[in-house]
């Protein structure tokens, strides 16, 4: 009987389950309010007049930014009501498996996917995408973003997702007009 109420209050006093680290860029987590990432200087913003966001944020002509020791071609943050809620980042094709290595030590295994993308001359390539959950968030990472010389990566919120549809009339991935 002493066993079995020692084992009962182990379990207890033990953690009900690990809490996930969120996602974090240099410092960014998403959810940080817009005046402490203007506070660093890192970064200039303005109203983008779309339904992207309340405010766009890019790095200030000088500064540079990596992620997994690979520069950051073009980083954008997001903002809704003045928290962020989405982070896009530029890089060079070449350093996606580093990246992708890098991010599954910090966040663990992700779902992957592929997709065929074709050049203009015809020719196909496997896209692979690279999917982690933390929450309410997603990060995402792409061989190919818009092109076949740049890899992307998306922090978002599903907020962001939410908002950005609304706000563009537009219907949700998945979505139709009934549902």
């Amino acid at each position: 009987m002493r066993l079995a109420g020692l084992g009962l209050l182990v379990l207890l006093a033990a953690p009900t389950g690990a809490q996930q680290a969120p996602f974090e860029l240099n410092g960014l987590f998403l959810g940080s309010d817009q005046a402490s990432v203007e506070a660093t200087s890192r970064f200039t913003c303005a109203d983008p007049q779309s339904p992207a966001a309340d405010k766009l944020c890019r790095l200030r002509p000088g500064q540079s930014e990596t992620v997994a020791g690979a520069p950051i071609k073009r980083l954008f943050l997001y903002f809704y009501s003045g928290k962020l809620e989405m982070i896009s980042v530029t890089l060079d094709a070449k350093h996606f498996v580093d990246v992708v290595t890098a991010l599954t030590k910090e966040y663990g295994k992700a779902a992957v996917e592929t997709e065929t993308m074709q050049n203009m001359s015809g020719a196909s390539f496997e896209n692979r995408i690279y999917t982690w959950r933390r929450g309410n968030a997603t990060l995402e990472v792409q061989a190919y973003g818009r092109d076949l010389e740049n890899s992307s990566m998306i922090y978002r919120t599903d907020f962001s997702l939410q908002e950005y549809t609304r706000r563009s009339g537009a219907r949700a991935p998945g979505k139709t007009k009934s549902q």
